[in-house]
């Protein structure tokens, strides 16, 4: 996962007393949003497990936050999972000392923990694909990510589409799903739904607006209450299967904090990772008439 700039991860020391107050009182209405898209949502976990799916993530990591439980149902019910992985990652840590780590190196560390994350998921190594486009620059390759994006539904005609939230604060993941719904809108076979799965949204700079803390904390509390009351919501059950996601997600180990070469490098903070820990994994359903917007 490529941070949101500056940095997401964790401060060498703890903030002023003023400034934790306001990261307690955004963290408060990320929680509160979670649970308002959970309450509304409908069940679909039988539905889901045997059709098939395409998982298109902006970033390593975002396929077991967002979609991992959904991924690991339908594989242990055989059903076929295809996951196409836009970025090479390398940019995830650039606001951060490294020590060794080039770009290059960073990138082929990722794709190796994206395959190791997928097989643990059940993913055939054939399934797993990598565009390698350059992280953080998405918005400048919207065309080509379409075409790639077109031509993986041509040659696996998935039931089901998912993609990042366009709600997501992270220029990437909003590259990714507007090129996803554009391509949706293109795509002239057999019908498939489309599902957003939020990531960064459960973060609050991706609702924030401009100004003072106070007004911009009660324009992004409006944002995400309007998104909770409008957006259709579906739900999946993951009980059984949050320990095979965590394994998978451990596999991540460079955003986790836990990539021992790089000991500087801190890790997603558990206040957000408990969005993606809990017993149903949460999907937006997209209308038809949205896809071309």
């Amino acid at each position: 996962m490529t941070e949101l700039a500056p940095s997401v991860t964790r401060p060498a020391a703890p903030p002023p007393l003023r400034q934790r107050a306001w990261l307690q009182a955004e963290q408060a209405a990320c929680r509160g949003y979670h649970a308002a898209l959970r309450l509304k949502a409908r069940d679909m976990t039988a539905h889901t497990a045997h059709r098939s799916a395409l998982v298109l993530a902006p970033h390593a990591d975002d396929e077991t936050l967002g979609c991992g439980g959904l991924i690991a149902l339908k594989r242990r019910a055989g059903t076929p999972v295809t996951v196409l992985m836009a970025t090479d990652g390398s940019a995830s840590h650039r606001y951060e000392q490294t020590l060794q780590t080039t770009r290059e190196r960073l990138a082929a560390l990722r794709e190796t923990e994206t395959r190791t994350a997928c097989a643990r998921l059940g993913v055939e190594a054939g399934a797993l694909h990598f565009l390698q486009f350059q992280d953080s620059r998405l918005e400048g390759q919207e065309q080509q990510l379409g075409a790639a994006i077109l031509d993986t539904l041509a040659r696996t005609h998935p039931q089901e589409v998912y993609v990042c939230a366009l709600s997501d604060g992270h220029p990437d993941h909003q590259a990714l799903a507007r090129a996803a719904r554009r391509a949706m809108a293109a795509w002239d076979g057999p019908a498939a739904a489309f599902y957003e799965y939020p990531v960064w949204s459960y973060d609050f700079r991706s609702w924030r607006g401009q100004g003072s803390n106070t007004g911009g904390f009660l324009r992004g509390v409006a944002l995400m209450t309007r998104a909770a009351l409008g957006w259709q919501m579906r739900a999946v059950r993951i009980t059984d299967l949050r320990a095979q996601k965590a394994h998978a997600l451990a596999a991540h180990c460079s955003q986790l904090g836990q990539y021992r070469p790089e000991p500087h490098w801190s890790g997603l903070p558990q206040s957000f990772l408990r969005h993606f820990q809990s017993r149903h994994e949460l999907f937006r359903k997209l209308d038809p008439r949205e896809l071309s917007g």
